[in-house]
């Protein structure tokens, strides 16, 4: 998951959730609130909590300027944005891709489905050469390929093709990392 901050007039700034240490970790919770896992801060990530999306950035923007006050960072909330990195719209294809064998009709059928994870990628340009790939049948990639990189995050694909409007990451259904203990 990477949170994009886009302010007016100002430089777009990237942050790669995956990247927090878990000193950061704890210091999020503690930002947000103290009975929150890390596992949900990430769901809230997720669901565009911008208070959330303010905490994490803040902290890692603090890694670069160490005297930034959590007072001197206050985007707007509309500036802040949850997007796909490369790892899920990888997770998110391998399920496209799967769910492609079963499909009744052209596989260029797909194509406008498919093309809704656009919206959510961080790397679009990552993702549409994801979407050839799947269209083409070649994704996954053989194993001396690699198409897994570090781009940022929506949502994974409830449907066939599509991204869901669901607050859980491509791997919430499957994952069964233990919550934080911070």
């Amino acid at each position: 998951m990477i949170i994009v901050h886009t302010p007016e007039g100002g430089e777009v700034e990237r942050f790669d959730v995956r990247s927090v240490r878990t000193s950061e970790a704890s210091i999020i919770t503690r930002l947000i609130s103290g009975d929150l896992s890390w596992a949900q801060v990430k769901a809230r990530v997720e669901d565009g909590d911008p208070e959330v999306m303010c905490a994490v950035a803040f902290v890692i923007k603090k890694r670069s300027e160490p005297a930034l006050r959590i007072d001197d960072f206050d985007p707007v909330a509309d500036e802040l944005q949850a997007k796909w990195d490369h790892k899920e719209i990888d997770i998110w294809a391998q399920i496209a891709a799967e769910r492609l064998t079963t499909f009744d009709g052209p596989v260029e059928a797909a194509r406008p489905a498919l093309a809704m994870v656009l919206d959510a990628a961080d790397d679009r340009d990552y993702a549409e050469v994801v979407i050839e790939r799947v269209l083409a049948g070649k994704f996954p990639p053989a194993p001396d390929e690699t198409t897994s990189g570090g781009g940022k995050s929506k949502n994974a694909a409830s449907t066939a093709f599509e991204p869901s409007t669901s607050g859980s990451s491509p791997t919430s259904s499957t994952s069964t990392e233990a919550d934080s203990t911070t």
